[in-house]
């Protein structure tokens, strides 16, 4: 074989083979950079309109270039091939240094660089370009060593910048911690920082250390670091699905890194290397087997909890389309409720009318203005009057209730005192307490009680429960009182009568709700009185409540309304 000093370097060829492990070179360039481009090319198709995978695909790119390059620098004996190859590792070693930090920060803030960033982050590399063509990159060719001589400023100035960027990622991570979200994308950021510094670490670090020991199998050893950085990777993609991989996806990942590590075997000549290899295969094929089986799981669980969640998406829209028609039902029942009401306003204004005649002509025939009545004809006449005047009250409250209903309820709003207004509702009363037995307090105050409400519906008001007492007091004593209290008047009616329990008062001021034991001292209630009442007290922008200690132990009612100047 011919030697020269340029494309066959003798020299270069005694020390390929006698003094570097060749099948240690080939074991840690071929399978790594293969490895890298392999996931950098397989997450990029994966997603390509992400920039993500895109930043991961040029660090594989670059690394797979800069292994390729280291590789001819050991095994080539062409000075020209070697000085090129050298002369590249300085410019591809910075831009990973950039690329790892931009891969870095977009995976943790899920956004790009400003264009002023980028620019920032471009800065540190324009020296390396501009002076990799230079004698301050690579002076000379060293034929006693198959080697570059290097410019140390140049190769001290990349390696600085790769160990920087190891530093920033690392406290740039722990800047940010307290700001990312917690749970998963947490957990994923740090694995991402751990996997990137470590690659970087081992990467920067055996580079510096060859370039200023001398001892260039340290390059070797220092792409250990890309390894790790796959396996962190690859649990990423496989726990997270980071960059969007499915399962199956990750599952082909992880086989095909076993694939290119055990293909080693079919060029590995040192049994040294091949217990190597073995025990490297060995030990991905355990990890990738624990790691898919492990998640497997996981991920059954969340595509059931997926399903789940679509169920209970579909039962909501079900519930919706069902609220729907329940809210047409709602309309449709409003409208017959309305018209429920219409009917009651129109038959009890029908009905009004007779009643008061009959009760107008009763009231003339037991006052004599027709002649003497027989006095046999007295107690009928009497219990016809009195029952036709229950009916009547009874009419009136439907008639109002409807009125109600229908939001055509009359508030005539005047200026009067209130203690007026309840004198002549307890002149009223006193005749029909006193004929039942009962003793009647009053106790009314003596300072002006001015308001401004409709009186009318007041009086019926107050006529109501002070009506309610009388009826619902067998024996004992009633009592009406007016007192002010700060800028409100307050009326109440108290009496020792039948009383009520809690629940009876819960539901008290509904429509047709009476007490359990009123039916035994008044059979002809409607329960429509307090109803009414309520909606007019709150219609004069007042309150009414009641109070009771129990059964059998009286009962206490309360209006409240406001004072006026």
């Amino acid at each position: 074989m011919d030697f020269n000093f340029i494309t066959h370097i003798k020299t270069c060829s005694d020390f390929l083979q006698q003094s570097i492990p060749v099948s240690l070179v080939l074991y840690s360039h071929i399978p790594i950079s293969v490895a890298a481009i392999f996931i950098g090319i397989f997450v990029y198709i994966k997603n390509k309109s992400e920039l993500l995978p895109k930043i991961l695909f040029w660090i594989s790119v670059c690394f797979s270039l800069w292994s390729i390059s280291d590789l001819a620098t050991w095994i080539s004996t062409d000075s020209r091939i070697t000085m090129f190859s050298w002369a590249l590792l300085g410019l591809l070693s910075s831009l990973i240094s950039v690329l790892i930090i931009y891969f870095i920060y977009v995976f943790i803030n899920k956004k790009d660089l400003s264009s002023f960033k980028k620019g920032l982050l471009v800065v540190p590399i324009l020296p390396v370009i501009f002076f990799t063509p230079t004698i301050y990159n690579l002076r000379n060719f060293d034929i006693t060593n198959c080697e570059g001589t290097e410019g140390s400023l140049f190769t001290n100035y990349y390696y600085y910048v790769g160990i920087l960027s190891f530093i920033f990622i690392i406290g740039y991570f722990i800047f940010k911690y307290k700001k990312i979200s917690k749970g998963e994308i947490r957990r994923q950021s740090f694995l991402a920082t751990i996997g990137v510094s470590l690659f970087a670490f081992s990467f920067f670090s055996a580079g510096y250390l060859a370039s200023d020991l001398g001892n260039w199998q340290f390059l070797i050893y220092g792409q250990i670091g890309m390894v790790i950085f796959m396996a962190f990777l690859a649990f990423l993609i496989v726990k997270f699905k980071a960059f969007d991989i499915k399962l199956l996806g990750a599952q082909a990942l992880i086989w095909a890194q076993v694939i290119l590590i055990g293909s080693e075997f079919f060029f590995i000549q040192s049994n040294t290397n091949k217990v190597l290899t073995a025990i490297t295969l060995v030990f991905s094929a355990i990890m990738g087997l624990m790691i898919v089986r492990g998640v497997k799981n996981e991920i059954a669980q969340k595509e059931h909890i997926e399903k789940l969640a679509q169920n209970l998406e579909d039962s909501n829209k079900k519930l919706e389309r069902f609220n729907e028609r329940l809210e047409g039902t709602n309309e449709k029942l409003k409208e017959v409720d309305l018209m429920k009401s219409e009917f009651v306003s129109l038959a009890t204004h029908q009905i009004r009318g007779p009643l008061a005649a009959i009760k107008g002509y009763l009231s003339l025939m037991i006052e004599g203005d027709y002649g003497t009545v027989p006095k046999e004809f007295n107690e009928p006449l009497s219990t016809i009057f009195k029952s036709t005047d229950s009916l009547s009250h009874m009419v009136t409250d439907f008639l109002d209730v409807s009125r109600i209903d229908l939001g055509q309820m009359k508030y005539d709003l005047t200026k009067f005192d209130l203690r007026e207004l309840v004198e002549e509702t307890v002149k009223e009363f006193r005749p029909s307490v006193e004929a039942k037995g009962l003793e009647f307090r009053v106790n009314i105050t003596t300072d002006p009680c001015l308001i401004n409400a409709d009186r009318t519906k007041l009086k019926q008001v107050f006529n109501n429960l002070v009506d309610n007492s009388v009826k619902y007091t067998k024996q004992g004593w009633l009592q009406v009182s007016v007192e002010k209290k700060d800028n409100k008047v307050i009326f109440a009616v108290k009496d020792s009568g039948v009383g009520m329990s809690a629940k009876t008062i819960a539901s008290l001021f509904q429509r047709f709700s009476r007490a359990k034991n009123a039916n035994e001292t008044n059979i002809l209630g409607t329960g429509l009185g307090l109803y009414l009442a309520k909606k007019m007290v709150e219609a004069n922008d007042g309150r009414i409540w009641t109070e009771s200690d129990g059964e059998g132990k009286g009962s206490q009612f309360y209006v409240e309304l406001k004072l006026t100047e």
